[in-house]
């Protein structure tokens, strides 16, 4: 029976600062989120690739709040989220 193909790892790594995105602590943590299609789209025109939290606050100039995230089960029920993320989910605006 022929083996199945290896597929290639995931390119996590943030766009600007190249943290990896699915452990930007060393620890497991991720931040992985979902924004609202338009402010993702002010921020990354070209809508590619990852930003760490603190890229995306960069680029748009302020801090993220709940508001900016959609209820996406990513966002609503976050399983590794680091506590950067954590705290902007939390945070009401």
């Amino acid at each position: 029976m022929p083996s199945k193909p290896r597929v290639a790892a995931r390119d996590w790594s943030c766009a600007d600062c190249g943290v990896d995105t699915d452990n930007v602590d060393g620890q497991g943590r991720d931040e992985y989120y979902m924004l609202h299609r338009d402010l993702w789209l002010e921020i990354n025109p070209n809508d590619a690739g990852h930003l760490c939290i603190g890229c995306v606050e960069s680029r748009l100039g302020r801090r993220l709040t709940r508001t900016d995230f959609t209820d996406a089960p990513v966002n609503t029920n976050p399983r590794r989220a680091s506590a950067r993320l954590t705290s902007r989910l939390a945070h009401p605006d």
